[in-house]
């Protein structure tokens, strides 16, 4: 969704409208968390801010999907990275004051027929999902956040702030992309962002130059590691916890670990 800059309104006026005193539960359309009110608050008039989002089954949440939102934030802010992402960023992208960016859940009714088709149940339900993208994301910075459906928050911004311009994208990863053959739907007032993934990336890139896409339009970020949930929930079943450092946030994998102990009782 592309939202344009609206009338210009005073920095501190609609504070008490978009800040909701609850910022460890799934954002609404009529609240933000106060860190990031107050980091879209010191922008000058007219800046021109990036929405990132993204909507998975995240069962669990990775290391990988919070990295996605780190690198999109180096390639459309323009920073330097630890991954060589600066020949991604097109030259015809605009110049962005900041980044923001709100992961939402799928859910139990979307995310449990995977499961059964393999025999299996759901082995974390919608809300312990959210706690654990909660917990994933807890030292990420004030630029992040949850939301309950993807991209509701867009509204909520243009109303905050209507003396600022937001553009948002969709993130996914190349797999994803490919699966789905989501370049199709990349245009103007629907941008994409997608992350690299070994095997996928070059295909993707490919069929979107074959389209002839704006790459403003459909931005490709960096590839980054491999970790897949599912290899996460088979090293969560044999309690490998030196396979778990490597894909979990710390807080994520003591919280996986803990519960799976207590169900087993």
């Amino acid at each position: 969704i592309l939202l344009a800059l609206g009338t210009t309104m005073p920095k501190n006026q609609n504070k008490q409208l978009c800040h909701s005193a609850n910022t460890t539960t799934a954002m609404s359309q009529s609240a933000l968390p106060q860190e990031m009110y107050d980091i879209l608050n010191v922008l000058d008039d007219g800046s021109t801010v990036a929405i990132v989002t993204l909507l998975g089954s995240l069962c669990p949440i990775t290391k990988a999907h919070v990295q996605a939102f780190i690198e999109a934030r180096r390639l459309l802010l323009a920073e330097e990275s630890d991954i060589d992402n600066d020949s991604n960023r097109p030259p015809c992208l605009e110049t962005f004051q900041e980044m923001v960016g709100f992961i939402s859940v799928n859910e139990d009714a979307y995310v449990s027929p995977k499961f059964e088709r393999n025999g299996e149940i759901l082995p974390l339900k919608y809300k312990e999902r959210v706690e654990l993208v909660q917990l994933a994301i807890t030292d990420v910075g004030p630029w992040m956040s949850t939301e309950e459906f993807e991209g509701e928050t867009c509204l909520t911004l243009q109303r905050c702030f209507p003396r600022l311009s937001f553009i948002h994208f969709t993130m996914n990863g190349a797999d994803d992309v490919l699966r789905y053959r989501k370049w199709r739907w990349a245009r103007e007032n629907n941008r994409f962002i997608t992350m690299g993934r070994k095997g996928d990336t070059e295909k993707v890139v490919q069929a979107a130059a074959k389209r002839g896409l704006n790459p403003a339009y459909f931005v490709m970020g960096t590839e980054l590691p491999d970790i897949s949930s599912t290899a996460v929930r088979d090293a969560l079943s044999e309690r490998d916890c030196s396979a778990l450092a490597e894909m979990l946030h710390p807080n994520v994998m003591k919280w996986c670990l803990e519960h799976q102990t207590s169900r087993q009782k």
